[in-house]
Formats: C-alpha cells, sequence, structure tokens
C-alpha cells in the first residue's frame, strides 16, 4: 500500500494539466540564403517555451564547404527573452543570421544550422540542428 504522501504525488501527476507539464522544444524548420542585398542565411525556426522563462535563443550557421585547412564560415543571431512568446503554444520565427566578418556563404553550399533555448546562466533547455544546401 503506498503512504498517503506518495498517493497523493502520483494522483497530482496524472492529472496535471498539459500545458503546465510541457518542456521547452526547438525545431530549425528551413534554412535558406538571401542575396538581395548583403549574402545573409534565414533561419525559420519553431518553438515553445514556459510561461515566465527567462530564456532566449541563439543560432548559428557554419559553412560546411570551407577548403581544408580553413575555418569555416560562420554566421550567428540571437532572438532576446523580451521577444518570445512563452505560453502552452508552439510558435515560428524567421532569423536572419548575419554572417562574421570575412565569412562567405554562397547557392549550393552546405549548412548545418544549430538553434538553442538558453537561460542568462547559459544553461540550454532545448536544441535543435539541421544541414541544408543553400
Amino acid at each position: 500500500m503506498l503512504s498517503s504522501r506518495l498517493t497523493h504525488r502520483v494522483t497530482g501527476t496524472a492529472i496535471a494539466s498539459p500545458a503546465a507539464a510541457k518542456a521547452n522544444t526547438m525545431t530549425v524548420d528551413r534554412i535558406a540564403l538571401d542575396t538581395r542585398n548583403a549574402p545573409v542565411i534565414k533561419a525559420y525556426l519553431t518553438y515553445s517555451c514556459d510561461p515566465g522563462s527567462d530564456v532566449h535563443v541563439t543560432t548559428t550557421a557554419t559553412n560546411l564547404d570551407t577548403p581544408d585547412g580553413s575555418a569555416p564560415s560562420i554566421a550567428t543571431a540571437t532572438l532576446p527573452n523580451d521577444k518570445l512568446i512563452c505560453d502552452a503554444a508552439r510558435h515560428v520565427e524567421r532569423l536572419t543570421l548575419s554572417p562574421q566578418p570575412g565569412a562567405i556563404f554562397q547557392q549550393g553550399d552546405d549548412v548545418k544550422v544549430v538553434a538553442t533555448i538558453v537561460n542568462p546562466a547559459g544553461v540550454e533547455y532545448a536544441q535543435d540542428e539541421k544541414i541544408a544546401t543553400l
């Protein structure tokens, strides 16, 4: 027989609302090269975060088509907490990743995009990555 305390804990867990039990999630949906002005990477993300969370999204694109011995081209973007909608739903966001100085991205390059939900202390709550050809 379960103790009264354990019974209440099990019962409470079983009837908890789905929103209360939801975790942070991240999905990289689509990656594209935008060459209208300077070449930049566009990443389309679907995320969710717990209400009241103090988190932000960091995104990094790495060009996998680099000559041997040279550093890969990298582009980054951050979606700050005040731009996130943290509730029980999933939200889609388009981020423009800015290339670092000297970084080159061209049509046909293979690019790896990593998107992460992070708190101010650097703890990662959710992450997804995707490799695509621009």
